[in-house]
């Protein structure tokens, strides 16, 4: 013990720039390898693995938009797709049934292959452009479901 410490009483100098010098290597090695790899440029990591051989395309969205503009009392369909899960917005009027517009809302999944229908989550909201009680409401079809699961019908949280 007495060894060490005549070393560092006759080395003073030495044996803190080698401790500085080894504190940084540490520091740097720890910066590189935990956290640089955390600013990549992909938000979903690995989970969107695949999507290349599953895109939606343009015409298959604008397809399905127009067969839902083309029903009585609907006003806009707008789309989104955020990863894995593609977004639909159905407006309809205030005079629409919620039965009648969840009827419109399968039209979506009919439209879409059915290998791709087992690759995306399906989010589907339905609103009215009248302040009614039955809307919003949302429909959401997972990947390895078939049907379509609807949430509480609209109306306040009250």
């Amino acid at each position: 013990m007495k060894g060490i410490q005549n070393f560092i009483k006759n080395h003073k100098k030495g044996v803190i720039v080698g401790s500085i010098i080894f504190l940084i290597i540490i520091i740097t090695l720890f910066t590189i390898f935990f956290i640089i790899p955390s600013f990549g440029s992909n938000n979903y990591g690995n989970r969107l693995d695949g999507i290349e051989d599953h895109k939606i395309s343009n015409s298959t969205i604008d397809k399905i938009k127009d067969n839902i503009e083309e029903k009585e009392g609907v006003t806009k369909v707008t789309y989104h797709n955020e990863g894995r899960i593609l977004n639909f917005t159905i407006k309809v009027d205030g005079n629409t049934k919620p039965e009648t517009a969840k009827e419109y809302a399968t039209e979506i999944i009919k439209d879409i292959k059915e290998k791709d229908l087992k690759y995306y989550d399906v989010q589907i909201f339905l609103d009215s452009d009248d302040n009614t009680n039955d809307y919003p409401t949302a429909g959401y079809k997972h990947k390895t479901s078939d049907d379509i699961i609807w949430g509480n019908v609209g109306g306040s949280s009250e």
